[in-house]
């Protein structure tokens, strides 16, 4: 495709402006590189956490505040940022670099894109889980579990991944509740503990209808689904565990992809697409964690620019 001569143009594009884009950008100005930021809305999903307390450098942090703290730290950059703007398409140009496109009707120019877009988690759209995300509501037992120490807890999901949640959280000496939405589907060694596990309760069958609670979560309410009978759990915090989306489907093709829908990357963060890197929650690598999210942003950006002072 020919290059578009209208397009804003920059050595560095990054989509995506959770931790991994953010400091992605930062490191990539800090280089003297041109760069740009694309994303919907500054913080990603750190921006719904209630509370975090293993990032580096801060004992006890809401994700808002963090947040806050990005956007001031950023701003010390000549880093543009175009919030507001979601990536529609990369498409590979021919002076070797790409166009970037927005839904938005935006066409940007760049020598190496590094996407960052993160994930999006699958919710359950009953009443009250928007209303309480960082208040009881959680997609991340890794990140809240110790929140809830000693405190009775539901655990919303089938899959291997949920019964890790609720093995995470009887460690912590939480009754856990777990609600079955479907068949539960996990290897024999995990399963064997869960049963073992005098702290965790598996209730199969159900549906969940509301989750309870003005300032914080104080109820599950769950459907049974032979006789439609409703009944209302009192629990402290509600981890929902059915899975996640890579935001990843703009790349059309572009760029090898896991199973999962991830974007593969190797060790320096680079794609199987020269020029195209990403970092975060969007690649294959272990661990969606805030920090290692912003670890892989730093080390992509610096791959990108030795790549591109090599050129």
């Amino acid at each position: 495709m020919q290059t578009d001569a209208t397009a804003a143009r920059y050595d560095i594009i990054v989509i995506g402006a959770g931790p991994a884009g953010l400091t992605a950008g930062m490191y990539a100005t800090r280089q003297g590189l041109a760069s740009a930021i694309v994303a919907g809305e500054i913080g990603g999903q750190a921006a719904w956490a209630g509370e975090i307390e293993n990032y580096l450098g801060w004992q006890l942090v809401s994700g808002p505040e963090l947040v806050r703290s990005f956007r001031e730290h950023i701003s010390q950059f000549e880093l543009t940022c175009l919030e507001g703007q979601l990536a529609n398409a990369i498409v590979p140009a021919d002076d070797g670099g790409f166009d970037v496109f927005t839904r938005e009707g935006t066409s940007l120019h760049a020598r190496a894109v590094i996407i960052a877009t993160g994930r999006a988690p699958n919710r359950l759209a009953v009443p009250g889980e928007a209303e309480l995300i960082g208040r009881g509501v959680s997609y991340c037992a890794t990140c809240d579990a110790a929140f809830f120490r000693g405190q009775p807890v539901a655990v919303v999901g089938s899959t291997e991944s949920a019964l890790d949640a609720a093995l995470v959280l009887a460690g912590l000496d939480a009754a856990v509740t777990v609600v079955a939405t479907g068949p539960v589907k996990a290897n024999d060694a995990i399963l064997d503990r869960v049963a073992s596990s005098d702290a965790i309760t598996m209730v199969r069958g159900r549906t969940v209808t509301a989750i309870e609670g003005e300032t914080r979560v104080t109820g599950l309410t769950v459907r049974d689904t032979a006789t439609g009978a409703e009944e209302t759990l009192a629990v402290a915090g509600v981890f929902i565990e059915t899975g996640s989306i890579p935001v990843s489907e703009f790349t059309g093709g572009l760029v090898e992809m896991s199973d999962r829908g991830e974007i593969v990357v190797d060790r320096r963060c680079a794609t199987s697409t020269p020029g195209i890197y990403a970092a975060g929650d969007v690649t294959d690598g272990l661990g969606k964690q805030i920090i290692i999210a912003a670890g892989e942003g730093a080390r992509a950006a610096i791959a990108a620019a030795r790549d591109l002072k090599r050129q």
